[in-house]
């Protein structure tokens, strides 16, 4: 008679284990992947001063020593390789590329022979999908290939179009060459063959690849898509022979930049998060546009609609989303809020806005997978409600200060003096951070509600078996 009984209860605590287990993973985020760039080292194409972004291009120096009496490309190679692995044991790097010119391969080899990997070569034609663009080759430089590159037209022309593209205005092309959106394309769509073909094989628990690429490829990338850019970068430190960058991909999608030659990179002030928000809304309706290019002149009409929908759906995300992040943004920037809450506002704003339009009704009894997902949702979609809130109880006081001082004071060291209005702004925050956790702590305890309920409401050995209530494995291509 206690064998039922005993089958019951293990049943019970198995359904319960994996519906706590299910919303954990729902609730964290996921492992983010660390992409460090590498220039590769001294080219010929460097050494004779001239513009060369052909393909597959000049191989590395090989001489006693280079023109100006240092290391040349291939001894620069094999610094690089020694400095990043010292000893005989060497795991750093899960996964090792490098682009279709010959230069980025060569700088490679080295540290490959060391490491124990092969190198993937990205953007390599595929068969099977002829017309997707990607690849981490140098950008283009059109009518100016050839040109000498450290005097006359040749390097302010070939580099002002790409400068253009990190401030939003992708649709611009180098003369005879890609435009931004291209070469966005195709390096996010290599990227993206990064995060598919790299899994963790120095066993450290994290991803991180080694992407062997080229000066300007790296550094306009990095600038159009992390968002902490910092353009003076450009001026203060241009990237040398086997310079770095480190990226980090967040769990939004998101780029975010560590470090830059060896220096570490801080988060992004206030000019800046306001800087991307702009960059970001102007780039939706160029992409919408680009994107429909294949369909139009293809004839598609069924491709027209689909691409023109996507579109329009896009570029209406993007709205939303400047708006929320600006303001969202410009609060933090006042009074330091949601801090308190335990998350960045860019974390509560960009993760939220993703999540507001999601559907919030009660999943089918028996799917917990499900249930979690949506408790999820909902306590991010209340804190983005909250965020909105604030807003609106500073904005009033807000305008008081604009008329009694002349000018809103966004940092300590050019704040007006103690007064009135300052002291109404302190109070309303206050009470408009108490109301935001109290807010969201209710809505934490929705959510256990709700994982209570999917939990007991699952029968012992009826649980659903279909597909969709099964972790799906995601399946990694090789690149």
């Amino acid at each position: 008679m206690q064998r039922p009984t005993r089958r019951r209860a293990a049943g019970a605590a198995a359904t319960t284990l994996t519906a706590c287990s299910l919303f954990a993973a729902a609730t964290l985020p996921a492992a983010a992947m660390t992409v460090t760039f590498i220039r590769h080292a001294e080219s010929q194409g460097n050494a004779s001063g001239y513009i060369d972004t052909s393909t597959p291009g000049p191989h590395l120096t090989n001489d006693q020593v280079n023109q100006n009496g240092g290391p040349t490309g291939q001894q620069q190679a094999q610094d690089w390789a020694n400095a990043q692995c010292p000893t005989a044991q060497c795991t750093k790097y899960d996964a090792l590329y490098a682009s279709t010119m010959i230069r980025t391969q060569e700088t490679a080899a080295p540290f490959a022979a060391k490491r124990g990997l092969n190198v993937t070569v990205l953007g390599a034609f595929d068969p099977d999908h002829p017309q997707r663009n990607s690849g981490v080759q140098e950008i283009s430089a059109g009518i100016f290939e050839g040109i000498p590159e450290g005097e006359g037209i040749g390097r302010i022309g070939y580099i002002l179009a790409p400068l253009a593209w990190t401030m939003g205005l992708q649709f611009l092309s180098v003369p005879g060459g890609e435009n931004g959106l291209e070469f966005n394309e195709r390096v996010t769509n290599a990227l993206a063959d990064v995060e598919s073909g790299t899994t963790d094989t120095n066993g450290d628990g994290e991803i991180d690849a080694a992407v062997f690429s080229h000066g300007a490829t790296i550094m306009m990338w990095t600038m159009m898509n992390v968002d902490n850019p910092n353009l003076m970068l450009f001026a203060q430190h241009q990237l040398n022979n086997t310079d770095t960058v480190v990226v980090e991909k967040n769990a939004d999608g998101s780029w975010t930049l560590k470090e830059w030659a060896g220096q570490e990179v801080g988060a992004a002030n206030y000019p800046t998060q306001m800087f991307v928000n702009v960059r970001d809304l102007i780039v939706a309706p160029q992409k919408a546009i680009y994107n429909m290019r294949i369909p139009v002149l293809s004839l598609d009409a069924q491709g027209i609609v689909t691409t023109g929908a996507q579109g329009i759906q896009d570029v209406a995300q993007a709205g939303v989303k400047f708006v929320t992040d600006s303001v969202t943004d410009t609060v933090n920037a006042i009074t330091g809020i949601p801090g308190s809450i335990g998350k960045s506002t860019s974390q509560v704003s960009k993760v939220s806005t993703l999540n507001v339009a999601a559907d919030n009704d009660t999943p089918a009894v028996g799917n917990p997978a499900e249930g979690a997902k949506t408790a999820v949702e909902n306590v991010t979609a209340d804190a983005t409600t909250e965020v909105k809130k604030v807003t609106e109880l500073v904005k009033p006081t807000t305008s008081t200060v604009r008329a009694t001082n002349g000018a809103t004071k966004l940092t300590d060291g050019n704040k007006a003096e103690p007064g009135k209005a300052v002291s109404a702004v302190r109070d309303r925050v206050n009470r408009a951070t108490d109301e935001v956790r109290g807010e969201v702590e209710s809505s934490a305890r929705q959510a256990r509600e709700t994982v209570k309920k999917l939990t007991g409401a699952v029968k012992p050995g009826k649980a659903d078996k279909s597909d969709d209530s099964k972790p799906k494995q995601k399946t990694k291509d090789a690149a």
